[in-house]
């Protein structure tokens, strides 16, 4: 560290008037007394120490208020899955095992709906209609052969008419019609 006293009385001025004006300017003020605090840890400074105590007594209550956000978000989020788990308990009539089987089809299949994982649980839960096993040779005895001897142009339309029918009775309409 060097000294004043080996600087003449311009150098001193130049130094004394530079320190003063990086001290009056507001941009530069607190630079200047926290450099100077580090040469000199003894020099109190008290615009910055009630400055450095509210930042940190801030930083610690913003700290808090996000911790009680993220608690009160996640409260949030277990009240609603338990409203949830409630409502497919009322809805469907299913005990806790079956909530955690549909929450596990939630995760293996991506749904991110209750109801629709629910639905998709009840269809698989469901038994598949057995199809009918061997070769029915009576097939041909379900049909009136007697009206194709007459006239099979016209029984063949008879025949069409009553599927086409039975087709839009069911609601469903084949591919193409």
């Amino acid at each position: 560290m060097s000294s004043l006293e080996n600087m003449d009385q311009a150098q001193i001025y130049e130094l004394a008037k530079l320190t003063k004006t990086l001290s009056e300017s507001p941009e530069t003020r607190k630079e200047l007394l926290r450099m100077t605090k580090k040469v000199n840890p003894e020099m109190v400074f008290p615009e910055l120490e009630i400055e450095d105590y509210t930042n940190q007594k801030i930083t610690a209550a913003e700290e808090k208020v996000i911790a009680m956000e993220n608690k009160l978000r996640e409260r949030e989020i277990r009240d609603q899955l338990e409203s949830k788990r409630k409502k497919l308990k009322e809805t469907y009539n299913v005990d806790d095992n079956a909530v955690s089987e549909i929450e596990k089809i939630m995760l293996d299949q991506g749904i991110t709906n209750h109801d629709t994982a629910a639905q998709h649980w009840e269809w698989m839960k469901q038994a598949a209609e057995p199809t009918p096993t061997g070769y029915n040779p009576n097939a041909m005895n379900k049909f009136d052969l007697s009206k194709y001897w007459k006239n099979p142009q016209q029984a063949a339309r008879n025949e069409a008419a009553t599927a086409l029918q039975e087709i839009h009775n069911i609601g469903r309409r084949p591919i193409g019609i």
